[in-house]
């Protein structure tokens, strides 16, 4: 008897251990997605925020992923120019260092702008009754720089609050268009972030490494060194993937781009990869034509700025001189991927863009194949990265736009920003009217 219930003992004592690693899986999965409120208002329009607005356990988490990314940015960005110091290469680690500190200041006085206009409106009132109101300290953390860190606290915060709703209320409806507000501004600085530091970085410091023509993997500074580039270059593109994610979710009329979406690896891919053809040919040139790579900068930005001119600009109006220095803006991000400033007609100006970028880095490339040191091998694989990071990038764009946008069902030509090619919010924040059910925009 003993023996005839030995072996089903057995059996019993040994399950498959992967339906029990999978069952772990999605309740950790089921766990992360957990998205309070869990009921929807009753009010149709509330109901539209709440749908945008509903934050998971991972929207939670979000904001101190941001931020130890901001951190981890930084540090490794200071750890660079201390390298640099070390070598004796002062000027590097000087310019390593500026780039950084020229984006933190910026990005702190930016922001501290926001918070002052914050203050003077309705949506200071918002503010104080979700106890979230704008007080001194907050001007001094933008002093010392830790603006973004500050906002990212506030972003949880708000969730915090969110998450808690229980009852409806008539300040639901202002407590998800806050959240969202704080994601469109957080997600806008991020771009400021990514055009004024970490493209530019990208670019010195492989100018840098193809300058000094060798790099040991076993030696700790060339290896941080050397993860510098794709760090950024991976920053750069998850910035931008996040703006264009909360600009369309501010956008009532537009549909959103989900994180687990093949829209949204095509959007990043598109960007990483668009961006590493641009900055390896540039970087390639400068190293043996250090003085023309300034020529051939001011080509494409003239070029550029003539594209810009051409193209309606709403912001600044009756103000000629900020509209010019804002198509300069518009002008400088030219330089490193397409930011079109006109809503319609996107592939009219993107065509133009795309052929005038290839033919200069195809040139620059070759040019720089014809002169330099490096040996046969080394040039073919630079050669094939150029034009194998660009072609990827063209057909992500193209698979994105055809096949996987969020708007597709929308026949007008589109892009990132919106609806029927918005890519006006793109550059206005949300402006609170106290008799106003809807959020409206004003330039910045």
């Amino acid at each position: 008897m003993a023996e005839s219930t030995e072996p089903s003992s057995q059996v019993d004592r040994c399950p498959c251990r992967c339906f029990s690693g999978v069952a772990c899986y999605s309740r950790l999965l089921e766990w992360i997605k957990d998205t309070r409120p869990p009921t929807p208002p009753k009010d149709p329009e509330t109901r539209i925020w709440y749908e945008r607005a509903k934050c998971s356990r991972f929207d939670l988490l979000f904001p101190f992923l941001t931020a130890f990314l901001m951190l981890l940015d930084t540090a490794m960005d200071f750890k660079v120019a201390v390298t640099h110091y070390h070598r004796g290469d002062y000027s590097w680690g000087v310019l390593t260092l500026a780039f950084a500190f020229v984006s933190l200041v910026s990005i702190a006085i930016l922001s501290a702008n926001w918070y002052l206009e914050d203050q003077r409106g309705y949506k200071r009132e918002i503010l104080k009754k979700n106890g979230l109101e704008i007080k001194t300290w907050h001007y001094v953390c933008h002093f010392f720089l830790c603006g973004n860190l500050l906002r990212c606290c506030q972003i949880f915060r708000t969730v915090r609050l969110i998450r808690g709703i229980k009852h409806q209320s008539p300040d639901d409806k202002e407590r998800y268009r806050l959240y969202i507000a704080q994601l469109q501004d957080s997600s806008t600085l991020g771009v400021l972030e990514a055009f004024m530091e970490e493209a530019p970085q990208v670019a010195l410091q492989l100018y840098i490494l193809l300058r000094r023509g060798s790099l040991d993997f076993g030696s700790f500074e060339d290896l941080i060194v050397a993860l510098s580039i794709p760090k950024s270059l991976a920053l750069f593109a998850f910035n931008l993937l996040i703006y264009a994610r909360y600009i369309r979710v501010a956008d009532q009329e537009s549909r959103q781009l989900n994180w687990c979406s093949v829209g949204t690896l095509l959007y990043f891919i598109w960007r990483l990869f668009m961006l590493t053809s641009r900055i390896l040919a540039l970087a390639v040139f400068a190293s043996q034509f250090t003085h023309f790579v300034f020529i051939v900068v001011g080509i494409h930005f003239a070029a550029s700025y003539a594209l810009l001119w051409r193209q309606e600009c709403e912001y600044f109006e009756g103000e000629p001189i900020k509209q010019k220095f804002f198509r300069c803006a518009i002008a400088y991000v030219h330089m490193f991927c397409f930011f079109p400033l006109e809503g319609k007609n996107t592939r009219k100006w993107g065509y133009p863009y795309y052929i005038l970028t290839l033919v200069e880095d195809s040139v620059m490339v070759l040019l720089w194949n014809f002169v330099t040191n490096y040996d046969l091998k080394f040039r073919i694989i630079t050669l094939t990265t150029e034009w194998g990071t660009f072609l990827i990038g063209i057909v992500s764009l193209v698979l994105f736009y055809r096949c996987f946008h969020p708007s597709l069902t929308v026949t007008t030509d589109e892009i990132d920003s919106g609806r029927d090619s918005r890519v006006k919010t793109q550059y206005k924040r949300t402006r609170w009217d106290r008799n106003d059910n809807n959020s409206t925009t004003t330039a910045v």
